[in-house]
């Protein structure tokens, strides 16, 4: 083989394996793309899931709310007859 051809096919080799290099790692920014797409969506629903949760703690803060008041009446009711 002559220097040039052999030049030649160094070149060919080193070319196709970076040409399987470009596939490899475009394959995985494919990946990381859906991984990334995916993790939007679990977030998204992690998110709403949580505004629900606040919302049923706000309204289960408002019943105890009612409740102690509803006690401190009572009480007060309980101490006003124990005077009498």
């Amino acid at each position: 083989m002559l220097p040039d051809e052999m030049e030649a096919e160094k070149n060919r080799k080193m070319i196709l394996a970076q040409a399987d290099e470009i596939e490899i790692l475009k394959k995985n920014v494919r990946d990381l793309q859906e991984q990334y797409r995916s993790a939007l969506i679990h977030n998204k629903r992690l998110i709403e899931q949580n505004a629900e949760a606040m919302v049923i703690i706000g309204h289960k803060q408002q019943e105890i709310d009612a409740l102690i008041e509803i006690e401190a009446e009572c009480k007060c009711l309980e101490d006003t007859n124990a005077h009498q």
